[in-house]
């Protein structure tokens, strides 16, 4: 979800850029139903596969976490038995020590050796599930993070690799601000020959007395955007798209607990 930054009223243009002056659509002029259609369901298709190739790479990551777990509750099992059997091993050897000394003093301390084997045995066990239980808590944040850094560079390879994929993250936010009279949007100088050539496409999801400004704004880094209405501010920049995927993803880890 975009973020919006209400502002009391948006003043003047500054001249980061050179404003480009606004293009009336006169209501004589239709659109092809098929062509606009197809170009929505492609945009949508592409923002959905972004996300799901992100999805893709943290639920690896979360499988890879439980295996891990697997093999130390697995672990945890095998020294319990080793532990069984020393148990009874040392108990054996108490009590044929027990023999030789006497029975009834043997016998109390083969009672005394198994209790103290007991007891350490349950300590071993007890501080290894802490270990498992701490492990897995901090892995979660690792995963998180790990996931966050699969998903940026997913998306950053794929605007790369495709530039036109850029443009349904700024249709998401332009229709965010459909019913304003006037559009500014600030684009990085990178996009901005782009966005530029998507002009007319971005202006089909206004009505007709609609007034768009496309400018380049040389502070945004590559792909980061933003829209100006009279209403304030919609930020649809990637950075909004991965805030979304990461509380997306905090609320996958916060199911499994």
């Amino acid at each position: 979800m975009s973020r919006i930054i209400k502002s009391g009223f948006v003043g003047e243009v500054q001249t980061a850029g050179k404003a480009i002056p606004f293009r009336q659509i006169n209501s004589d002029i239709t659109h092809s139903d098929d062509t606009l259609s197809w170009t929505v369901e492609q945009a949508r298709r592409e923002s959905n596969r972004l996300v799901m190739d992100a999805s893709d790479q943290a639920q690896k990551l979360l499988e890879d976490a439980h295996q891990q777990r697997e093999e130390m509750l697995a672990s945890i099992d095998q020294k319990k038995e080793l532990w069984a059997q020393e148990k009874e091993q040392l108990q054996k050897q108490a009590y044929e020590e027990a023999f030789a000394q006497g029975y009834e003093e043997g016998r109390n301390k083969g009672y005394d050796d198994v209790s103290h084997l007991i007891a350490e045995a349950q300590d071993v066990v007890a501080s290894a599930k802490g270990t498992l239980q701490a492990h897995l808590e901090e892995n979660e944040f690792v995963i998180l993070e790990l996931a966050m850094n699969a998903a940026e560079k997913i998306l950053s390879q794929k605007l790369e690799e495709s530039p036109e994929s850029f443009l349904p993250i700024v249709k998401k936010g332009v229709k965010e601000a459909r019913e304003m009279k006037e559009v500014k949007i600030y684009t990085a100088v990178q996009q901005f020959s782009f966005l530029q050539e998507e002009r007319d496409e971005l202006l089909a999801i206004f009505p007709t007395d609609v007034k768009l400004y496309i400018y380049p704004e040389e502070e945004l880094e590559p792909y980061k955007c933003f829209i100006e209405t009279a209403n304030g501010r919609i930020d649809i920049s990637i950075d909004t798209q991965l805030t979304e995927l990461k509380t997306g993803l905090s609320e996958i880890l916060g199911s499994m607990k």
